[in-house]
């Protein structure tokens, strides 16, 4: 890690709206919002906190591995005052440690690694493994949501959804009338859409029971 990274990083584990796994909170001042929102692999945060932005009455938790990357979102929110934007730093596979007194009506996947060799199956984001993880983080009724610019994740995913028989929509079609929470954009997608990539759009509710 470069010394602006780890300076960064420092720094970020020391605001009050970043959390993680050596600094836990409980969350409950969460409940007094009317919807809670968390996204996985937020990076820089972007899409986190122009969701906050627009929904002040909504919680949004960012979730990443590296610190330095949410850095960026966790500055714009304090320097804003923006009270209902988070950040907390741990692997997805660890979540369930830190976050078993709060429940999510929405979980968003933005642009994750489709981690395309062989053998890295169990690495996507929307494997079975991480499937039921997002199942006890959702609220009843809650759903999923994935944004990507990569064919294989997406066919991957609607792989997963028709393997558990799971109900849900397609946005992929630019022609359609996109729900405006799908246009909050990431740092890679803006790359994406100037390169003329097509973005494509999920959304799906969990069983129960995956099995």
């Amino acid at each position: 890690m470069t010394r602006k990274k780890l300076i960064r990083s420092k720094e970020a584990i020391g605001f009050p709206n970043v959390f993680g796994l050596s600094k836990l909170t409980d969350f409950k001042f969460a409940d007094k919002f009317s919807k809670k929102v968390l996204e996985i692999g937020c990076g820089h945060g972007l899409y986190a906190y122009q969701y906050a932005q627009k929904y002040s009455d909504v919680f949004v938790l960012g979730v990443d591995v590296k610190l330095d990357r949410m850095h960026k979102g966790a500055s714009l929110a304090l320097e804003e005052g923006l009270e209902n934007l988070f950040f907390f730093r741990s692997p997805v596979c660890f979540l369930l440690r830190g976050m078993s007194d709060i429940k999510f009506d929405e979980i968003w996947i933005t642009f994750p690694d489709p981690h395309e060799k062989k053998g890295a199956v169990g690495k996507r984001l929307t494997h079975e493994t991480y499937l039921e993880i997002y199942r006890k983080l959702l609220a009843k009724g809650g759903s999923v949501f994935l944004k990507t610019d990569n064919p294989i994740m997406y066919n991957y995913t609607l792989g997963q959804i028709k393997r558990y028989g799971l109900e849900f929509e397609d946005f992929s079609d630019p022609c359609l009338n996109v729900p405006i929470d799908f246009m909050f954009e990431t740092v890679f997608e803006r790359k994406y859409l100037d390169k003329g990539l097509l973005i494509r759009r999920l959304s799906f509710g969990l069983k129960n029971s995956l099995t």
